[in-house]
């Protein structure tokens, strides 16, 4: 069977992966919305159709503003749609974090675009161009589509180097890019480990070998290990 994933690592050595969803579960979620709405708005112009003229303006002001908001505060708040919830998808950022309201906003701004030239075919055409399914919204907002079923897989610490302090605090996408130095460790030549870890020699004080044990034992320590 295919399986396709996405996945990243957290600073603690935690792998995690994200089962991404492709364009036909995401166009029944879609589809799923698109009659949710439908019988709003049904309700809503019988409700409003006794205001005569006045009931047709506040109808159309909260068919457009549904139409946009709908979705951008659902996956905001919820992470999906109710669409989406009954599929079991939800939209997270492309590091496995809470979609941002930045990210739901220019995502669903930019369905518009997707839509062209009809029924959502650049879209599909931008999804099926790219490993992780993403229509050009999600390129834009860096967000990603995924089935709420995520594998968890510790990652095995290395316990070769004695665990170091960090000298100063990391962001996590600089422990990330650590731990990446350690495991990869028996994957590249000695010459290109320590090319890499001397670009860090002005931050760490030390070059060459001592350079490339230094950031093994950073790496350690954000690991957890303690020996």
């Amino acid at each position: 069977m295919l399986e396709s994933y996405t996945s990243y690592e957290t600073p603690e050595g935690i792998q995690i992966q994200l089962p991404m969803a492709g364009p036909l579960i995401r166009s029944l979620a879609w589809l799923i919305d698109l009659l949710i709405r439908a019988v709003a708005y049904i309700l809503a112009a019988i409700a409003l159709s006794f205001l005569g003229e006045v009931g047709q303006g506040i109808l159309l002001i909260a068919l457009f503003f549904a139409e946009w908001l709908y979705p951008t505060v659902f996956e905001a708040l919820k992470g999906a749609t109710p669409g989406k919830m009954v599929m079991g998808l939800y939209v997270t950022m492309d590091d496995g974090t809470a979609l941002t309201w930045q990210a739901s906003l220019i995502r669903n701004l930019l369905r518009l675009v997707d839509f062209f030239p009809f029924f959502y075919v650049t879209g599909l055409i931008c999804a099926l161009s790219n490993q992780q399914f993403k229509r050009l919204g999600d390129l834009v907002a860096g967000s990603i589509v995924v089935y709420k079923q995520v594998h968890i897989a510790l990652v095995k610490p290395s316990s070769e180097h004695t665990p170091k302090a960090l000298p100063f605090p990391f962001s996590a996408s600089e422990q990330r890019i650590l731990l990446h130095f350690q495991d990869r460790d028996s994957q590249i030549s000695q010459g290109r480990k320590i090319e890499l870890a001397n670009i860090l020699s002005p931050i760490i004080n030390c070059k060459d070998q001592e350079a490339v044990d230094v950031l093994n034992q950073y790496a350690a320590w954000v690991r957890g290990v303690r020996q």
